[in-house]
């Protein structure tokens, strides 16, 4: 399998700029007795300007909703992301499940989690690749691992747990990369870079078909709860209900099904509770 660098580049070359608009509204704290308006955090799953297109459109329902405007913001990393929740920076929050269980202690409670589709990890690889199966044996030592985050928990928590649950000691016989963004670590196994990259159905699902078509899932995690919307608990609980049943009646009107395709959500939300996430574990 040939290194297509200069594919690879060029394919992220186009989201720099929007990188730089979108990351830099971030950079701004907000009071916490400060509600003229609400921040949306989005953990950095995917480029900034894929986010934007996915979470504006639900940002706009929120602020019909709520009377006032809804800010949709990100960061340039999860180590930043979390740093700004840490800090309380932002209104409401949607985050993988193993990094809920870190804004819990820094004030959000979680009102609602996506629905129906089970929360996986998969591990993909070039169509053309020879593995077909997760076989220690078989597996040649040193290939090339691709993640998009330390701390992405479908993509690379729960598939590593799942290697090494299966015997492949993940450390040892794999050359690990980290890519930051779902859309670089899928482009980095599309490109040769790596030989196996884990990541999860919506992002590989998001990609260009003629990216997609080349690339194929080998093995998939069993089920973890799944992606939680979270609000900061200095809003009242009339706003956090309102919010809440925002995001539950996404489904029944015009605007909340165009949000809904955005998200590339089948089902929308339903309600959830902390104690979901208490048993989820690094």
């Amino acid at each position: 399998m040939r290194v297509n660098k200069k594919r690879f580049l060029a394919a992220l070359a186009s989201v720099l700029l929007a990188v730089w608009t979108v990351l830099v509204a971030t950079s701004r704290p907000v009071l916490a007795q400060d509600h003229a308006y609400y921040r949306l955090g989005v953990l950095p799953l995917q480029s900034p300007t894929k986010l934007a297109a996915m979470f504006m459109p639900l940002a706009d329902v929120l602020r019909t909703a709520l009377g006032r405007p809804v800010q949709f913001v990100t960061a340039p990393s999860f180590a930043t992301y979390m740093r700004r929740v840490k800090r309380r920076e932002y209104d409401i929050i949607y985050l993988n499940p193993l990094l809920y269980t870190q804004a819990r202690p820094a004030g959000y409670h979680v009102i609602v989690k996506v629905a129906e589709e089970p929360f996986t990890g998969i591990l993909v690889v070039r169509k053309d690749s020879p593995l077909h199966t997760l076989n220690q044996a078989a597996l040649p030592r040193g290939l090339r691992l691709g993640f998009p985050d330390p701390n992405a928990y479908a993509a690379t928590v729960m598939t590593r747990q799942y290697m090494e649950g299966l015997g492949i000691p993940v450390g040892k016989d794999f050359r690990i990369q980290y890519f930051g963004s779902q859309d670089s670590a899928l482009m980095a196994v599309y490109s040769g870079l790596v030989d196996i990259t884990g990541t999860w159905r919506p992002s590989l699902r998001s990609m260009p078909p003629a990216v997609r078509q080349d690339l194929r899932i080998i093995a998939e995690t069993p089920p973890q709860p799944q992606m939680p919307i979270a609000v900061r608990d200095d809003l009242s609980s009339t706003r956090a209900a309102e919010i809440s049943r925002a995001l539950l009646s996404l489904p029944h009107s015009q605007a909340g099904r165009a949000a809904l395709s955005a998200l590339g959500f089948k089902s929308g939300f339903v309600r959830a509770t902390d104690q979901e996430y208490m048993q989820v574990r690094p």
